[in-house]
């Protein structure tokens, strides 16, 4: 009889034993789906969240170069008012402005098109070229008379 509770007690203490461990996996598993969720819910707003940016960024990339063409109209009107001996330097400087302007508006189109990924990349471009064109702005206008 000893022998028998003996046993009994070991199988006793065997399943008393198993019911953490089985808690702790049920545990895991629920603690592993909600890490999976919580994760795909973070790459989500991820993607959002660069998407909007990358929205803001063209729209105001937009703006400026659409404010720099009208800057760009009234300096043509000015240089036609110029003296001849002038207007020939002035409109090779526009005419490089031109193509600086040109180069943004194809860097825009190319940040239009680019994958949220990529954008960060064709942005960095965006900035430079925009900043070139806006310092030759600047220079034309200095040498306006």
């Amino acid at each position: 009889m000893s022998r028998d509770l003996l046993a009994v007690g070991a199988i006793s203490v065997m399943f008393a034993s198993l019911v953490p461990w089985s808690s702790m996996v049920a545990e895991s598993s629920v603690s592993a789906e909600k890490v999976v969720k919580e994760t795909q819910e973070a790459i989500e707003a991820t993607k959002e969240y660069t998407s909007q940016q990358k929205e803001v960024f063209q729209r105001k990339a937009q703006e400026e170069l659409t404010a720099i063409q009208r800057q760009i109209i009234g300096l043509r009107e000015n240089i036609a008012k110029a003296s001849e001996s002038t207007r020939a330097d002035l409109q090779k400087s526009l005419n490089e402005l031109e193509k600086k302007k040109d180069a943004v508006k194809e860097r825009l189109d190319e940040l239009k098109g680019a994958t949220d990924t990529k954008w960060h990349e064709v942005r960095d471009g965006m900035n430079n070229a925009l900043n070139e064109l806006k310092h030759s702005y600047q220079k034309l206008l200095s040498h306006m008379p």
